[in-house]
């Protein structure tokens, strides 16, 4: 993997990390809710430049888990936002916690949307990764 620079903007700041550390690293986490059976307000809280790197496999992981000690069970979406034409909205997975990509192509700078479904008849809270 190239020492490519993979710059991360968060609400709190900017985070910036080389290629080869570890998966393991959190780039930026945030927040998202939904209501029973209809999906929440749109998180947007991290901003990411991919790679201009031939070794760049196109996608962005994100995990995600509902909070803690509930029994909070959600369906999470995840896609690229984009100021024109935004990508579709592609599914992050449905449960207490999952992973999931989103397509993400080289050397492209944009905001990581999430949003959140409840699966149940209370609001679920959602944590995510990248």
């Amino acid at each position: 993997m190239s020492a490519a620079l993979l710059v991360l903007t968060a609400a709190a700041g900017t985070v910036v990390a080389t290629a080869g550390e570890s998966q393991a690293a959190t780039l930026c986490h945030s927040r998202a809710s939904g209501a029973p059976f209809k999906f929440g307000p749109v998180s947007d809280e991290c901003s990411y430049t991919s790679p201009d790197s031939a070794n760049w496999k196109g996608r962005l992981t994100i995990q995600w888990s509902a909070q803690a000690g509930t029994n909070q069970s959600a369906c999470v979406e995840g896609r690229m936002g984009k100021a024109r034409n935004p990508d579709k909205w592609q599914g992050l997975g449905c449960g207490a916690s999952g992973q999931g990509t989103v397509s993400w192509p080289r050397n492209t700078a944009s905001m990581l949307e999430i949003r959140v479904r409840s699966n149940s008849i209370h609001v679920a809270i959602v944590d995510y990764y990248i």
